[in-house]
């Protein structure tokens, strides 16, 4: 594999004109470097991959896009509730096998800050649109963001 992976650097380098690249990989130290880029090129495009599309980018205008932000932060509330609901019925369930935990009132605590947060940090989001017209839809973009992100957290625990 990682002959393949040098002839095949050694190869780009030869075509794209770069002889300095070509020799440069004749080194183990070198490939590896090589190798480790490789590695980090192909996961972070696998990432990318990985993540949700943003809602709404094919509205015709700032109405329509505003309406459907919206609606999107509204469906992510409910799946957030639900979410919310059952990670307390199962933190009550744990704080009755032991009562020291208080595991449900903590994590409502916790549940409390990070709302508090989101409306923050999407306030600071939308406020650097200043009065455009881009405001409200980044604001409700970053819900969808921040959303998506605690509703995968809360899918999670167990």
């Amino acid at each position: 594999m990682a002959y393949r992976l040098q002839a095949s650097l050694i190869s780009f380098g030869a075509r794209s004109g770069l002889p300095s690249l070509a020799g440069s990989f004749q080194s183990g130290v070198s490939m590896h470097a090589a190798l480790l880029l490789a590695i980090a090129l192909f996961s972070s495009s696998a990432r990318a991959q990985d993540m949700a599309p943003m809602p709404c980018v094919d509205s015709g205008n700032t109405r329509e896009r505003n309406q459907c932000f919206a609606a999107e932060v509204q469906s992510l509330d409910a799946l957030l509730r639900a979410a919310v609901t059952r990670v307390e019925r199962e933190l009550r369930k744990r704080d009755q096998q032991d009562p020291m935990l208080q595991l449900a009132r903590t994590f409502k605590r916790a549940q409390a800050k990070w709302t508090e947060y989101r409306e923050a940090q999407c306030t600071f989001r939308s406020a650097a649109f200043g009065a455009g017209t881009g405001a409200p839809a980044e604001g409700m973009w970053c819900e969808v963001e921040l959303g998506r992100a605690r509703l995968d957290y809360l899918k999670a625990l167990r």
